[in-house]
């Protein structure tokens, strides 16, 4: 369900956040978590349900479609995260942590929604569901008789 991918994103990207305080200042402080995870928080969520984040492809859709639904999310919500950090504390912020940011949060990000695709069963194709139950007409009928006697 949707409110299952946003509750691991959610958790993915606080695992982010909560990793790298706790490298470079030996602490997880909670308040210090979240200051940092925010602006990650509110790029990803403000950005993922506008590019089918939430949607068919990654949930019902199997692996390649979720992972590739997650990586147009993370190609533009992580960066929309690093903007709005920058504005935040009034400068840009250094490219160790840009690239840091962008290949830890593209680890987890895809990586848990692809994880989540491989362990839920998608759902069948649409041309399967609806020829399951189909009734043919007598015209259909003599169709498939006539098409089977032109072949003798």
């Amino acid at each position: 369900s949707a409110a299952l991918l946003a509750a691991g994103d959610l958790v993915a990207l606080l695992l982010f956040a909560a990793a790298g305080r706790a490298n470079h200042s030996g602490e997880g402080l909670a308040a210090e978590t979240l200051s940092t995870a925010l602006p990650f928080v509110l790029g990803w969520f403000a950005t993922a349900p506008f590019l089918g984040g939430f949607g068919a492809d990654s949930r019902k859709k199997g692996v390649p479609a979720a992972a590739l639904t997650a990586a147009k999310c993370w190609a533009v919500g992580v960066p929309a995260g690093l903007v709005l950090r920058g504005l935040a504390r009034g400068y840009v912020p250094p490219p160790p942590f840009i690239l840091v940011s962008l290949a830890v949060n593209g680890v987890l990000l895809v990586g848990w929604r692809a994880a989540l695709a491989a362990a839920t069963k998608p759902d069948a194709p649409d041309s399967v569901k609806t020829r399951k139950d189909r009734r043919g007409n007598p015209f259909e009928f003599l169709s498939l008789l006539m098409s089977l006697t032109k072949r003798w």
